[in-house]
């Protein structure tokens, strides 16, 4: 069976592969059709990073990223793929307070901070189940006491419904991808309940929000950072 850290190698080379057709996968094809698209979750969103200092967890493309930095004082954004950090440093080349760092999102090694807001869309979902824990330990130590933490993800939807997928020893969703390219990964994409994440979140939270997007298949949990 393949091990977390290999899974993660595995998706890296994805993602990278991946980038040249990320936004039409995602319906992003117009940067202002895609705030329109969000619109419910950026409303949501705004009165949290407004005028603040956001670092963004595994930005990709940079789609959130613009949403962002059109609100808050400054976007420290980072992703391990060089591939879509291309892509988005094009894209915000004409915002000053974006800067683009290619990490590591579970170690977080070279981040320093402290941030007032942590953001992250449709990485939840990718991280192996084992990982969670370290990772929310290695994001609050880069936060300000009282910072605010949001993560946005995909609920299940009927495309996911008929992707050939099945479940490791660890109870992560594997599913089988195929890249117009023809090359074929497996991609962990999870679909945690509410209930899980309260319980995973623990002492990390206070505050712990969830709602749901029905219209746009997605969830959002925020919280203030508690004890870690």
């Amino acid at each position: 069976m393949m091990k977390d850290v290999d899974r993660i190698k595995t998706m890296k080379v994805y993602y990278d592969k991946r980038a040249p057709w990320h936004d039409g996968c995602m319906g992003y094809t117009d940067r202002k059709h895609t705030e329109q698209l969000l619109r419910p979750i950026v409303e949501t969103v705004i009165p949290y990073i407004a005028s603040r200092t956001v670092l963004e967890i595994a930005c990709g493309t940079g789609n959130w990223t613009e949403v962002l930095a059109k609100r808050a004082s400054s976007v420290f954004a980072i992703d391990s793929s060089p591939a879509v950090l291309d892509i988005a440093g094009k894209k915000l080349e004409y915002l000053k307070n974006v800067t683009l760092k290619e990490a590591d999102a579970h170690t977080l090694e070279g981040i320093n901070g402290p941030f007032d807001v942590a953001f992250a869309s449709d990485w939840w979902s990718h991280m192996p189940v084992s990982s969670i824990r370290p990772f929310l330990e290695n994001l609050h130590k880069r936060l300000k006491i009282g910072s605010r933490i949001i993560f946005i993800d995909m609920m299940m939807r009927e495309a996911f419904e008929n992707e050939t997928a099945y479940y490791d020893t660890d109870g992560n969703r594997v599913s089988l991808r195929t890249l117009p390219d023809g090359s074929e990964f497996e991609v962990i994409k999870n679909f945690p309940t509410r209930e899980e994440l309260a319980e995973i979140l623990g002492n990390f939270s206070r505050d712990f929000t969830y709602l749901k997007f029905e219209t746009l298949k997605r969830w959002m949990i925020s919280y203030t950072a508690g004890n870690s």
